[in-house]
């Protein structure tokens, strides 16, 4: 396929929205902003402080569509468990794990 093939989008998990532009969701997957290359959602993740987002991976065959669910920022788990929760080596496992959960549910 080639790389115009594929959209990216954001998904809040709690509304369904789209991403559109910062503090703008939208319900139409259409309007959203694609933003074409996984590692551009991921900084837009970071760099806007997003909680509670999907990565949505979008073909032109909706068959091959990806979901990549997003953990809980590690900086933000600390701040409400504590240091001990940072110096964990398993924790950002567990996370996994239960986004798993969360995916194999929507399918």
């Amino acid at each position: 396929m080639q790389s115009k093939s594929m959209k990216v989008f954001l998904r809040d998990t709690q509304t369904g929205w789209f991403f559109q532009e910062p503090s703008k969701w939208t319900p139409e997957q259409e309007a959203a902003q694609d933003l074409a290359q996984v590692a551009r959602a991921v900084e837009l993740i970071f760099e806007a402080h997003l909680d509670n987002v999907e990565i949505l991976l979008c073909y032109d065959d909706p068959r091959y569509d990806l979901v990549l669910p997003v953990p809980p920022s590690p900086s933000r788990q600390d701040s409400t468990k504590g240091r001990s929760a940072s110096r964990d080596g398993l924790q950002p496992d567990r996370g996994k794990s239960a986004a798993a959960g969360k995916k194999d549910s929507l399918m």
